[in-house]
């Protein structure tokens, strides 16, 4: 049988034992007061009442930031160009060209008009020699000629074109002598006389 009145004599004696020192006592209210401050100022801190003093260096992170209160940093590099986009939709047409900017006129070995670009008339016509009318001046725009095979493959010489009118630009003409005209010369393939072949005409300016 276990003796338990023994132990508990033992046990009170040493509760009799340890002294209750007043150092003792203020280190046990010392806690409490503690314990109780920390529970106080976390329930009951003041909104917008810790300062930088309270502020451990280096613990906040930007989450503990308003958007606006961190001064933005400097500006970083540019960065690579990106990839060319897509090739945009065509443009609307221009305007077509003035028409009178230009005349042309092809001739057939006879004088007659085998194609023209249009407002072209014949005035006259003798053996390798045709005046044309253009309808408007011409002494001061560029004149041009050249052979043409318009019912003609026989070999041939020059063709020369001036305008009419008697102007330092040209000639005075037999027929229709004002600027209008011109007059178109086709050669033989000696270049010695005058002979009819087929040769084109054209003004521009």
């Amino acid at each position: 049988m276990i003796n338990t009145t023994a132990g508990y004599g033992r046990s009170m004696r040493r509760l009799r034992n340890v002294r209750i020192t007043p150092a003792t006592v203020l280190a046990g209210i010392a806690l409490l007061l503690a314990l109780g401050g920390t529970s106080y100022a976390a329930a009951t801190l003041p909104r917008n009442s810790v300062t930088s003093i309270q502020v451990k260096d280096h613990s906040l992170l930007a989450k503990d930031f308003k958007p606006g209160q961190l001064p933005r940093g400097p500006a970083g590099p540019a960065g690579p160009a990106g990839p060319a986009g897509p090739a945009g939709p065509a443009g609307p047409a221009g305007p077509a060209g003035s028409a009178a900017a230009s005349k042309w006129v092809l001739l057939n070995p006879n004088g007659s008009i085998a194609a023209q670009s249009g407002g072209i008339t014949v005035t006259n016509h003798a053996t390798g020699q045709t005046i044309l009318d253009f309808g408007s001046a011409v002494n001061s725009k560029l004149i041009e000629a050249s052979a043409g095979f318009a019912n003609d493959a026989v070999a041939r010489g020059t063709v020369v074109a001036g305008p009419c009118g008697g102007t330092a630009e040209g000639i005075a003409c037999t027929t229709g002598n004002d600027t209008n005209h011109v007059i178109v010369r086709t050669y033989n393939a000696a270049n010695t006389a005058l002979e009819d072949h087929a040769a084109y005409v054209a003004v521009f300016g």
